[in-house]
């Protein structure tokens, strides 16, 4: 099928010419003719399938057919690069079709988002936080609504903005077409479109898979190695442009940085930043002024960006839809590319379900990629081998078989030992005791000889310890000894002492004198 086989008006095919579209996706092949006879439609299709032309193409053309005042259709978005991303793709298919449209999203002037909701634009693409806001301030008019559209329905709960939606939802009118678009299904999904559709028709593409058009890798690696890997990678693969998916947005500013160091040249987006610099940052990395782009999940939904050929997971996303999505990112259409996502120890549990819904599509790696290539379901079959290798040594432990006559387990008593190798490899000893009389003999023996062994054992410690103190003393603090006073000397001190005796005082003194000393 082609777009011309659907009878389209003039204006919108030289608006499809333009850009290019000449064949639907199979999406779009689907919805477009149901849309078109009135359906309400429930559409499940993995991201980068066309879903944004599969409701846009059809709005524009029943606007062109069945014209009318105010605002006619209404299109919630959970992101403001989705949203901007649609409002782009209408102007370019109704450029020659005159259909205005305008974009309510948080970050941008509110003034002129007012002005362009009482001037009635044809369709009103909008984030529910931002429209709420304007409907607090602003009498919107959605009286003339024709054509709803929830697009990313399962981000919009993730996100929490299912409440808004609901009190957006009463206000339109009861009357009206309603898409309803996600690529998951889950329960509140189905309940949401049973209370907002009639009769909806469910169009299935390929939901919650991985497109085949994309090489998936994860390396396992030391979470401090991640920003060394991601150097690796860019100087060693072939690549366009790159996106690098981050779980935080301090992350994000974190490894921008980082890789600016390095010389690598490279834009980041995420929730915190201004809508300047988003969309400045989106818009160098399309137009390839950015190589590289870090981003949070804000990136990972719906936003149409050619020839973007290398996925980097820095951080192992939450769940396996926000792995698809992010990987979808890639491999968009009919052209290849490659998702590689890097796994730290922290990481694994949030892995594991990725692991098991890829299944084999998934090659695992250890390390560096120019230095261990091995995948891990190599690495699994060698442990699984060295594991077995182990188990069968610990097998054959040696066997103690004793004889009928073997009673003692003591290999002492035993009179003869056989060693045989039994099965499996296992060491068989048997024993065979000596007789009674021998063994208690050999007992006495032992006990005699048991003293003897305690004294010598004894003897080398006393020993040990005596060559010890003579060969390492320790050290004391003494005064240092005077030398000792011979014996003859101290006679000759003692006669010259009394050979020196002070003469008395007065006339004693001199009587004395005249008597020789003794």
């Amino acid at each position: 099928m082609t777009f011309q086989d659907l009878d389209f008006h003039e204006s919108l095919m030289n608006g499809l010419q333009d850009i290019g579209f000449s064949e639907p996706t199979p999406i779009q092949e689907k919805s477009i003719p149901l849309f078109l006879e009135g359906k309400d439609i429930l559409g499940a299709a993995q991201t980068g399938t066309g879903k944004t032309g599969a409701f846009v193409i059809p709005i524009i053309e029943r606007i062109i057919k069945n014209p009318s005042e105010g605002t006619k259709a209404l299109i919630l978005s959970p992101t403001r690069e989705l949203a901007q991303q649609i409002d782009e793709q209408i102007f370019a298919l109704g450029y020659h079709t005159g259909i205005s449209s305008a974009t309510i999203i948080g970050g941008e002037d509110f003034a002129r988002q007012a002005n362009a909701i009482r001037a009635g634009v044809d369709i009103i693409v909008a984030t529910p936080g931002r429209l709420i806001d304007q409907m607090k301030v602003l009498d919107v008019d959605f009286s003339n609504i024709k054509y709803f559209v929830l697009d990313e329905a399962d981000r919009m709960l993730d996100m929490g903005f299912l409440p808004d939606v609901n009190h957006i939802i009463d206000k339109l009118p009861k009357e009206r077409q309603t898409l309803l678009f996600s690529a998951t299904m889950p329960k509140q999904i189905q309940k949401l479109a049973q209370e907002i559709q009639k009769n909806p028709v469910l169009i299935e593409i390929e939901v919650s898979t991985p497109a085949s058009s994309v090489e998936q890798r994860a390396y396992h690696i030391d979470g401090r190695e991640k920003l060394k890997l991601v150097q690796a990678l860019l100087d060693d693969l072939t690549w366009t442009s790159c996106i690098i998916f981050t779980a935080t947005k301090r992350g994000t500013d974190q490894l921008e940085r980082l890789l600016q160091k390095k010389g690598i040249k490279v834009a980041s987006i995420h929730g915190d930043r201004s809508q300047d610099e988003r969309t400045k940052a989106l818009n160098e990395f399309k137009n390839g002024k950015v190589p590289i782009i870090v981003a949070t999940d804000v990136l990972a939904r719906g936003i149409d960006i050619a020839d973007v050929s290398l996925i980097i997971n820095y951080d192992v996303p939450q769940a396996v839809e926000d792995y698809i999505h992010r990987i979808g990112r890639t491999g968009r259409y009919d052209k290849s590319g490659m998702a590689i996502t890097l796994v730290s120890k922290q990481d694994l549990k949030k892995f594991t379900p990725i692991e098991s819904k890829v299944g084999k599509a998934l090659e695992i790696f250890t390390g560096f990629p120019d230095k261990n290539n091995k995948s891990r379901s190599e690495r699994s079959d060698r442990s699984d081998n060295n594991r077995s290798d182990s188990s069968e040594k610990k097998k054959s432990v040696t066997v103690v078989k004793k004889s009928e006559k073997a009673k003692d387990p003591d290999f002492s008593n035993a009179k003869s030992i056989n060693v045989e190798k039994g099965e499996g490899g296992k060491l068989v000893i048997e024993l065979k005791n000596k007789p009674k009389e021998e063994a208690k003999e050999q007992k006495k023996e032992k006990k005699k000889e048991k003293p003897q062994k305690k004294a010598s054992k004894k003897a080398p410690k006393s020993e040990k310890k005596k060559s010890d103190k003579k060969t390492s003393p320790k050290p004391k603090t003494q005064e240092p000894k005077k030398p000792p006073v011979k014996i003859k000397v101290i006679e000759k001190a003692v006669e010259r002492n009394q050979n020196s005796r002070k003469p008395s005082k007065g006339i004693w003194g001199l009587i004395k004198s005249f008597f020789p000393k003794r």
